[in-house]
């Protein structure tokens, strides 16, 4: 079961007609308003994802490609291979 704790916020009136208004046209209370607010405040504040985690599973993880059968294609695999290749 989810625990809630009550937090009191003070809005001047200008503020206040804002949320109230923007919660109608929205069909939001504003409490709901308020938590995506701040949870999206909060989100902002995390670090950005790995790259490499992130796309850990797209990357080539076995060996290096068979070099192409046809002759335009493996010269071009060939200078690739070199260009790229570490060290």
């Amino acid at each position: 079961m989810e625990r809630f704790t009550m937090l009191s916020v003070r809005l001047d009136e200008e503020i206040e007609a804002r949320l109230q208004a923007t919660c109608g046209r929205l069909g939001l209370t504003k409490t709901e308003a308020v938590k995506r607010s701040l949870e999206q405040w909060l989100d902002s504040f995390e670090p950005a994802p790995d790259a490499f985690e992130l796309g850990a599973d797209l990357f080539d993880q076995g060996a290096a490609a068979d070099p192409p059968s046809d002759p335009r294609r493996r010269e071009i695999w060939e200078r690739l291979r070199a260009k790229h290749r570490p060290g």
